[in-house]
């Protein structure tokens, strides 16, 4: 099954660290306004593919991963979602790119 839509693209996934810092940063400040918790969970997706991406430079990396440490230890988020990671796993499972 293929699936025709932007986000389930090569570019969608490929991002430069920058762009998905950017993202992250906007998902952040969408969190930390409103509380909004699905906003913290993509931003630490964003994160994490950040503190994974060999290309990132290494205090990038680390400081990503620091904010993903944080973000999940927010009660507000850890309550109704579960880790970045686990939230990857169920959309490629959910939506598969093959």
């Amino acid at each position: 099954m293929t699936i025709n839509h932007p986000l389930a693209t090569d570019y969608a996934t490929e991002q430069p660290p920058a762009r998905m810092v950017a993202g992250a940063l906007a998902h952040l400040a969408t969190h930390m306004s409103t509380g909004c918790p699905r906003a913290a969970m993509l931003a630490a997706m964003l994160l994490e593919r950040v503190a994974t991406d060999p290309d990132a430079d290494s205090h990038l990396r680390s400081h990503a991963r620091e904010l993903v440490e944080i973000l999940e230890r927010d009660p507000q988020t850890s309550a109704t979602a579960s880790s970045p990671m686990q939230e990857r796993q169920a959309a490629s499972r959910q939506y598969p790119l093959t």
